[in-house]
């Protein structure tokens, strides 16, 4: 069975992460699989992204069993997530999650990549590389703070304590509340066909437009080394092998800053 599963309605691609038993991690397998469904452009004008219907979990967020154990960067430039979210921004068609259950890790990130989201009032949604101890990278941080106030994103890290969709979408990151899953494959496919009735090469302008106005800002060298710096001291830590074992362990973490 293929990890996501790819259908049409005329101008609209639908891709759904169809790996429930799995809480739809995203693996190297199911990421190059939805890397695949945006970067093929060929006739579409928008793109839907969602789970099974009615599925508890939405994603679980980076599969934590293929995190390096040697201390190497596991979100680098190269790394299949930050492809996909490169794609999806850079994706010359609107990009929209449709989401129900509970979002982790780098799938929320995956939500605030997208263009615009629709989602159940009951979804949650939680970054949580502070309970494995890994040092998210800039590039996702970005995202965060270009799609919510300072310090809302920073109670998020900070924390990993799940964020409502009413507490997000009154930050404007929900496009629009639904009450259960049939009425968000509804809306959402209704507001894709909206955009897919338009025209394509100005909505491809402007959502180039946009996507370059709201990148990070430049960083100097200096700054650039040090937080490089910092990311690798966390991921070669002692910390962060505790925060793996407590994972497979199913206990909670006990770091103590080394």
């Amino acid at each position: 069975m293929e990890p996501v599963r790819v259908e049409h309605v005329g101008h609209v691609r639908i891709a759904t992460l169809a790996e429930p038993d799995r809480r739809n991690a995203l693996s190297r397998e199911l990421l190059l699989a939805l890397i695949a469904s945006v970067a093929d452009h060929d006739g579409i004008r928008a793109l839907i992204i969602r789970a099974e219907p009615g599925v508890s979990v939405w994603s679980a967020g980076h599969d934590i069993s293929e995190l390096p154990q040697d201390g190497s960067d596991a979100l680098a430039w190269v790394n299949p997530l930050e492809e996909l979210f490169r794609h999806v921004r850079q994706a010359p068609f609107p990009v929209i999650a449709a989401v129900e259950g509970s979002v982790w890790g780098g799938a929320c990130n995956l939500v605030l990549a997208c263009d615009l989201v629709v989602a159940t009032r009951d979804s949650t949604y939680a970054i949580t590389p502070a309970k494995l101890g890994i040092p998210y990278n800039s590039a996702g941080v970005a995202h965060f703070l270009s799609a919510l106030p300072l310090n809302i994103a920073k109670e998020m890290f900070f924390t990993a304590q799940p964020m409502s969709a009413e507490a997000l979408a009154n930050y404007g990151v929900i496009n629009r509340l639904v009450t259960d899953s049939a009425e968000l494959q509804t809306e959402a496919l209704d507001l894709a066909e909206r955009i897919a009735a338009l025209a394509p090469l100005a909505i491809r302008a402007i959502k180039s437009e946009m996507t370059a106005l709201t990148d990070a800002r430049p960083i100097n060298a200096d700054l650039f080394e040090n937080l490089t710096s910092l990311r690798r001291t966390a991921w070669r830590s002692a910390d962060y092998a505790e925060g793996l074992a407590a994972f497979h362990g199913r206990r909670i973490a006990r770091f103590e800053g080394r």
